[in-house]
């Protein structure tokens, strides 16, 4: 996970997001890189690493990831750009994650005691060509609506999806005991008499608007990913099934087991779809004052943000706060030129969450 750029920003405003449209006779170039991490349960540094911060949440835990580098061209509405991205989720549970984490310190609960196991995990990059629209939608009072569509095609893709369900219990001191069931779809696997490498295709659609409510009110919609397909050939699965009981740990505090495991590796036909991202912000600005508050969705999660913005002289400094991970952010906007960071902590290395979008353009 830790190798993952991750994009969205998901907690700035849609208006930052939305690149200045070109003039109607001239051309823009842009690019835009943007990167978000969050998690419920430790900080995204340790995430690969040892869990010295562990603070869960009751029932569901998520971590999640979203990234894209784009870099392309508009002209009269018509915008062509190739694109990098990533996007990834996991969803799991506290007693999964009790589970994990006290294996991962060598500790040993207070018998009898039981846990459940549960956990999701879909990771998917690819590169690809964006080509979209922007036109003019009705006039609302004396502004005119926005509505952009556009549509990608991906290739050079990376896959991975994962999934646990099982027991694990201590049913009395010195007792350990599991079974487990493990399928996992990797594009990357490989394994003896393995056939035809892995391909696929696909792409997805997106959309955007822009709708006056009033002269100082603003409704933006998007809807990333709205429709999707990813078809592969030959793709990797290894579905297996492990259990065991155990009587006894090493000196290093790690137990003693003789699992009985089996399963079948296998290339199978598959197809998926892009993890869908939506959000609704309304916009209100009077002045050089601006205000502002979104819901976005994503992988089952919904993630409300306010913000506020102002003025001065050149610039435009903007603050917000997104509820559902508990982070603050503070951006900046001169000429062609957008920066937002975002974290729940000052030092990133403690943060659950961190995110980082920049863009910038020039008119010719």
């Amino acid at each position: 996970m830790r190798s993952i750029l991750l994009s969205g920003a998901l907690a700035c405003s849609t208006v930052c997001a939305q690149t200045t449209a070109s003039p109607a006779d001239g051309w823009t170039v842009y690019s835009d890189l943007s990167a978000w991490q969050a998690s419920d349960a430790v900080p995204v540094s340790q995430l690969d690493g040892q869990w010295n911060t562990y603070s869960p949440r009751a029932g569901r835990n998520i971590f999640l990831m979203r990234s894209r580098i784009a870099a392309g061209a508009e002209k009269s509405g018509l915008r062509l750009g190739l694109e990098l991205r990533q996007d990834a989720w996991l969803s799991t549970d506290r007693d999964s994650l009790d589970a994990f984490y006290l294996y991962q310190q060598k500790g040993k609960p207070a018998p009898p005691a039981r846990f459940a196991l549960h956990g999701q995990y879909f990771s998917w990059k690819a590169s690809g060509l964006r080509l979209g629209y922007t036109f003019d939608g009705p006039r609302i009072g004396a502004r005119s609506a926005t509505i952009e569509i556009s549509g990608a095609v991906y290739g050079k893709q990376r896959l991975r999806e994962r999934s646990v369900d099982g027991v694990l219990s201590y049913p009395q001191a010195g007792t350990y005991g599991f079974d487990v069931k493990h399928i996992d779809a990797d594009s990357r696997m490989t394994y003896p008499f393995m056939g035809d490498a892995p391909s696929a295709s696909g792409g997805g659609l997106s959309l955007a608007a822009t709708l006056p409510l009033l002269d100082a009110w603003t409704l933006r919609l998007q809807a990333d990913d709205i429709a999707s397909r990813l078809r592969w050939k030959k793709l990797p699965i290894n579905t297996e099934t492990l259990s065991s009981k155990v009587t006894s740990y090493d000196e290093n505090g790690y137990v003693n087991f003789a699992p009985m495991l089996s399963g079948r590796k296998r290339q199978v036909d598959q197809h998926f779809r892009i993890p869908r991202y939506t959000a609704a912000t309304l916009d209100y600005r009077n002045g050089d004052w601006g205000a502002g508050v979104q819901l976005a969705r994503y992988a089952g999660e919904t993630i409300p943000t306010f913000s506020l913005s102002r003025r001065v002289g050149p610039l435009t400094l903007r603050a917000n706060v997104e509820t559902r991970f508990d982070s603050a952010g503070l951006g900046v906007e001169a000429g062609n030129f957008r920066l937002m960071l975002q974290s729940d902590a000052i030092k990133l290395n403690e943060a659950k969450t961190r995110s980082l979008q920049l863009h910038y353009h020039v008119d010719f």
